[in-house]
């Protein structure tokens, strides 16, 4: 074992992450790195994602209100050339709206999970939380933000892209998934694409392009996986893939998905979440005008109220903008309707990026440090922003008013 495998052994020892209980009847193949994510309608759908050492005969979720989970559903095995384990995904349909249900995933041949819960999508709630970082990885870093999404108790949590780190060495995915199944077993996780999902892996001395196979193979997202829309309460969260933002078929559906958005009456958020960002102030990166032109102008014509991005690993805080121009000064307090907020949050667990200097008219906050997002979307009243590093200290604060 390596010095990094050594080291990332203990990180998740220490923290009690990536350790599977012993199956009850002994089995020797029991799931492990067990993952939920919504279906094209959270309030009624759920998918769960898991793997085996080695095929098992029988792929199966048994679920329910109660844990006699008195349901089942059927899985299927998703497979790459490239996998390590043998992997299971099944969805769960007809659910019932903003209820907890218990389940376990497995086989009688290979083993079961412990017994987990999640709870549907409220499809009128008061308000509701939920918690973004992007750049994860594996360190002890991000470790600690799994602790804080665990701790902020979200509806779900958004991975603004670049999720393993992987790049190709396909084992790293393992003890990814390991390190996140605290959360993922009960948090829906919903990714954006970034650029370190396109990966390309060594073979007898050659680099071969496998592209996002891993992630569309690992994980199972709503709609076309890569580019998709979900609901919860009266916000609409739609993420495109931005590594490939020149794709025009992906610009023609990001219009569409926007537009139908507005159409909705019952759509009062508009928030959109992607890996890379607009506009930022990385040292060597700055803005990415390519990204600028093409997508900034169907941002503004739905007046998206929110952007969140990763890539540049710190938290950085743009002004709200409306045709790459500053719509409002001030610091924690704006109008809906009035510009679109873009958000930085690629701290998840990374090494830390440097700025430009001086700091751009654009710029409003920023500062290198690992953390993530916490933010609060309510029926009536302002959406709250809570930006936090890792210790959950808040960097700041922001309401955008109704």
């Amino acid at each position: 074992m390596s010095l990094v495998q050594t080291t990332l052994a203990m990180i998740l020892s220490v923290n009690g992450i990536g350790q599977q209980a012993p199956d009850a009847m002994g089995a020797a193949n029991p799931p492990t790195q067990v993952r939920i994510s919504y279906g094209e309608d959270p309030t009624r759908m759920m998918r769960v994602v898991w793997q085996t050492k080695t095929p098992t005969k029988s792929l199966v979720v048994k679920y329910g209100t109660t844990d006699k989970l008195e349901q089942m559903a059927v899985g299927n095995r998703p497979t790459y050339v490239y996998e390590t384990g043998a992997l299971a995904e099944a969805t769960l349909y007809n659910l019932k709206p903003n209820t907890t249900y218990f389940y376990r995933c497995g086989s009688d041949q290979g083993g079961w999970s412990d017994v987990q819960s999640f709870r549907t999508a409220d499809p009128n709630p008061s308000s509701f939380v939920f918690t973004a970082f992007g750049d994860h990885g594996v360190s002890a870093d991000a470790v600690s933000n799994v602790k804080n999404v665990l701790f902020e108790k979200p509806a779900f949590h958004l991975l603004l892209g670049d999720i393993s780190y992987a790049n190709g060495n396909q084992p790293i995915w393992d003890t990814y998934l390991a390190q996140i199944e605290p959360m993922t077993r009960s948090i829906p996780y919903m990714l954006a694409y970034g650029n370190h999902e396109n990966e390309d892996i060594t073979v007898d001395g050659k680099k071969l392009d496998i592209g996002y196979i891993a992630t569309m193979t690992r994980f199972a997202m709503p709609g076309f996986e890569q580019s998709y829309e979900f609901d919860y309460g009266n916000a609409r969260f739609v993420t495109f893939n931005s590594d490939d933002y020149e794709n025009p078929v992906q610009q023609m559906w990001l219009d569409r998905t926007l537009a139908e958005a507005r159409r909705n009456k019952k759509v009062k958020w508009l928030i959109v979440f992607e890996h890379h960002p607009l506009y930022g102030t990385s040292k060597g990166r700055g803005d990415n005008e390519g990204l600028i032109k093409a997508i900034s102008p169907i941002l503004d014509r739905y007046k998206v109220d929110l952007v969140l991005a990763g890539h540049d690993h710190h938290y950085e805080r743009q002004y709200p903008m409306r045709n790459q121009q500053i719509t409002s000064t001030h610091m924690s307090k704006y109008k809906k309707g009035d510009g679109t907020l873009y958000m930085i949050q690629g701290g998840g667990g990374r090494s830390l990026y440097d700025f430009t200097d001086p700091k751009p008219a654009k710029c409003a906050v920023r500062e290198k440090t690992n953390g993530y997002v916490r933010i609060t979307v309510p029926k009536k009243g302002s959406l709250k922003i809570e930006a936090k590093r890792v210790d959950r200290s808040l960097i700041e604060v922001i309401e955008i008013a109704d």
